[in-house]
């Protein structure tokens, strides 16, 4: 089997309002808009993109609709790309989540935080790595583009690179930015290249 280079491309900037969002849809604002249109040239200038897939969640989802209707992609649009299930505190003011949850942040990137109503981090990560599994199994080409949240990437890098959380979040890029690595199955992954959004 051939090596593929696997594309994690973090949505653009979305208006959270000083709130927490999880699985949350959230349109894009005008530069988030913006960001994903500048990195989606920059991606099909690294190499053209053979496969897409995407969160379902409207920050991903209709960037890659339209992506793919515009370059003839086949699209695989997964629940199993959507970000940490935060629960109950879904849309939480982070103000008042600092004040009465203030180690929330820290046991996040440790892995052990279970919000009420929400998911578990093995029960995320499981289901994101099944996700990859299922559609890596179908796609084809030599360059296959995820569309996702920072939280799916983080959980990505982190077992493709076998790192810890706190390691793969300071890979991980922030809106509108992408990692990629190369690929082939039954061998470790290596980072290829981590680049931000820039104005």
């Amino acid at each position: 089997m051939n090596p593929y280079t696997l594309t994690l491309f973090h949505h653009g900037d979305i208006d959270h309002g000083g709130h927490l969002v999880g699985n949350t849809d959230r349109p894009l604002s005008p530069v988030g808009l913006r960001q994903m249109q500048d990195s989606w040239k920059r991606i099909n200038h690294l190499a053209p993109v053979t496969a897409l897939a995407s969160s379902p969640q409207q920050q991903c989802r209709e960037f890659a609709v339209q992506q793919a209707l515009s370059s003839s992609l086949t699209l695989k649009v997964d629940e199993q790309f959507m970000e940490f299930d935060f629960g109950d505190w879904e849309g939480m003011d982070l103000a008042v989540m600092a004040l009465h949850y203030p180690h929330w942040r820290r046991r996040l990137v440790e892995g052990s935080l279970q919000p009420p109503g929400g998911e578990s981090h093995e029960i995320f990560r499981t289901r994101v790595l099944a996700g990859l599994s299922n559609w890596m199994s179908v796609a084809k080409g030599s360059h296959r583009v995820l569309i996702t949240h920072r939280g799916v990437i983080i959980a990505l890098l982190a077992e493709l690179l076998d790192t810890r959380l706190a390691v793969a979040k300071l890979m991980a890029v922030h809106y509108g930015g992408f990692v990629q690595l190369s690929i082939l199955e039954g061998h470790p992954a290596y980072l290829m290249r981590l680049e931000a959004w820039h104005a």
